[in-house]
């Protein structure tokens, strides 16, 4: 019983990391033909069936089908505000904060 359970729970678990890992478009083609197909067997109304397509193919951060959302807001190309600390080996604290 306990490897039926198992078994159950891994299969989810693979089944909604490949969903959520999949392009988009698979991910839109594959939901619209779930719908479908839940629709012709008389499981779903047009506005359930429209509801739940949407609700498939939502997705949130994370997903990179260009949505702009990632995309650098300036110019990748600037200098980087950097600052630059140095240190001599052998130097106390102390010595340092002195100069």
């Amino acid at each position: 019983m306990q490897e039926i359970a198992v078994f159950v729970i891994v299969a989810l678990a693979a089944i909604y990391a490949a969903w959520k890992l999949m392009p988009r478009f698979w991910r839109a083609r594959l939901a619209q033909a779930t719908v479908d197909w839940a629709q012709r067997r008389g499981r779903f109304s047009d506005q359930d069936a429209a509801a739940l397509a949407r609700r498939l193919t939502a997705s949130g951060c994370g997903n990179c089908d260009s949505c702009g959302s990632c995309a650098p807001t300036s110019d990748p190309m600037a200098a980087p505000n950097v600052s630059v600390l140095r240190f001599r080996l052998g130097e106390s604290s102390a010595e340092r904060m002195s100069r």
